[in-house]
């Protein structure tokens, strides 16, 4: 049997089939996500700038606001961005941490079953 430890906790990769197969069901939304250059490219605006708003995000992109809106809605749904609601408006920033630790996994559960 072989044990591999991350922080989220420890992987018997005797099964890893199954888990390779559930670590890519759970990074499936993620990739998805990426798949598409506006949200690529509305990634890359945050990073920059850490935080914008619809507004902001729509000035830099050739697409209108409703698909901006469209696009961070995915965006949100597979946990790459979140937002703050300040007054009126949102300010949306990257999840980073979050989404990386996913796709860490999904490695990890590659790389112990080669």
């Amino acid at each position: 049997m072989r044990i591999i430890t991350t922080e989220h906790g420890q992987y018997d990769c005797s099964s890893n089939k199954e888990q390779v197969l559930e670590k890519f069901q759970q990074a499936t939304p993620i990739f998805q996500a990426l798949g598409d250059t506006n949200r690529q490219q509305i990634i890359i605006l945050l990073l920059e700038h850490s935080a914008l708003n619809v507004n902001q995000i729509t000035e830099h992109m050739e697409i209108s606001r409703p698909a901006v809106s469209h696009h961070l809605k995915i965006l949100r749904q597979a946990g790459l961005i979140t937002f703050d609601k300040q007054a009126n408006e949102k300010l949306y920033s990257l999840r980073a941490g979050e989404f990386m630790t996913t796709i860490k996994e999904l490695m990890l559960s590659i790389e112990a079953g080669v």
